[in-house]
């Protein structure tokens, strides 16, 4: 195999700019680096998301044009 290919990786944290978190990993990028939404603060993962719930097609379609129940 060739010799040189691929980025030098190097033990490196990542902060959340969000909640603070730090994640340690390894990376091509250097220290200190900072990453916008982590798996501590993101909705999907924390089980905090919106459901909005808007009903079925029909109810979607009736309240479209105004139709009556």
């Amino acid at each position: 195999m060739k010799q040189n290919t691929h980025p030098a990786s190097a033990p490196t944290v990542f902060t959340c700019s969000n909640c603070k978190a730090e994640i340690a990993t390894v990376s091509t990028k250097q220290s200190p680096t900072s990453i916008d939404v982590c798996s501590n603060c993101h909705p999907a993962y924390t089980g905090k998301t919106l459901n909005k719930a808007f009903g079925s097609r029909v109810d979607s379609f009736n309240d479209r044009y105004n139709r009556k129940k």
